[in-house]
């Protein structure tokens, strides 16, 4: 049996570099890394080529054998495209849809995406399946809804098959937080370089926390499975807590002394998501999931390097 040709398109970012290393030591598949950067940072003798997804002959040679895509790019976070629109369309839906109308001309027979579950659904008050009702407000979320919806017609079209994963909120090693994603990873960061911390709001907004290694590991989940499917995940731990509730977390596992000052709410935060991830719980049932205070210590131990 041929080994599967397996692309990664953003393998520099955070998830990207952790979904690298778990795959470059699976011998079943041939595996393909794409970034924005020069160069990388992954050792031994690695297919890395600097992408631009809006170079569809260059792109039509780079894809022309790959089975499966893991489509890890995104360029705006809520804050930015909240403030403009035209971001958001521009930076991600654009780059998508041209790569992809091109990659629909060669084999690819899986695309697999990362969308976002704090933002498609919107503010929810009970806890949401894949199947629940989407209602994005922040143009972050209504561009990742539209990218979905655009992967079901290609699916249809083209028969290229895809997984989504809708991600809750992401934290561990490695996490770059200067575009002003990453609650935990920021807080962490903050207490040690400055002894305090800045909360939007009054704290009790609600979210779900999943550490990177386990999202890697979810992941691998589309290359296990049929590739003939094309299937809709929540990825996401059982961790659903309030940013105070966090905070209290850290508290308890790390021993610096921090100040805690609250701000005015920000438009673009979700007030509350509570996520069902009972489904991708039964596709990979013995899976466990990093306690979140093993995956906090962890990570300040990192930051504090």
């Amino acid at each position: 049996m041929s080994k599967l040709n397996v692309a990664i398109i953003g393998c520099n970012g955070f998830i990207g570099k952790h979904l690298t290393h778990l795959l470059l030591n699976n011998n079943t598949i041939t595996l393909y890394l794409f970034g924005r950067s020069d160069s990388h940072e992954f050792k031994g003798n690695i297919n890395y080529k600097k992408i631009n997804l809006l170079n569809s002959a260059e792109n039509s040679e780079y894809f022309k054998n790959i089975d499966v895509i893991y489509y890890l790019v995104s360029e705006t976070i809520p804050a930015n495209s909240w403030a403009n629109p035209l971001v958001d369309v521009e930076k991600n839906l654009i780059p998508f849809l041209t790569f992809t109308e091109c990659i629909a001309k060669l084999n690819v027979k899986k695309i697999v995406y990362l969308s976002s579950a704090g933002t498609v659904y919107g503010t929810t008050h009970n806890k949401v399946k894949e199947t629940s009702d989407k209602n994005p407000f922040s143009p972050y979320g209504i561009t990742k809804l539209s990218i979905e919806n655009f992967l079901r017609y290609y699916s249809i079209k083209h028969h290229i098959n895809y997984d989504v994963y809708r991600i809750s909120n992401v934290y561990g090693v490695g996490q770059n937080t200067s575009k002003g994603l990453g609650l935990i990873n920021t807080l962490l960061e903050k207490i040690i370089s400055e002894n305090k911390i800045k909360i939007f709001g009054d704290g009790n907004n609600l979210r779900n926390y999943v550490y990177v290694n386990d999202v890697a590991k979810l992941l691998n989940l589309s290359l296990i499975k049929p590739l003939n499917q094309s299937d809709i995940y929540n990825l996401s731990s059982n961790d659903t807590l309030t940013i105070n509730q966090i905070v209290d977390l850290i508290k308890q596992v790390i021993p610096n002394n921090f100040t805690i000052e609250y701000a005015e709410k920000r438009d673009s935060d979700n007030a509350a998501i509570d996520l069902d991830n009972s489904k991708i719980c039964e596709a990979i049932q013995s899976f466990n999931f990093t306690p979140i205070k093993i995956g906090i210590e962890e990570t300040y131990n990192f930051l504090n390097k």
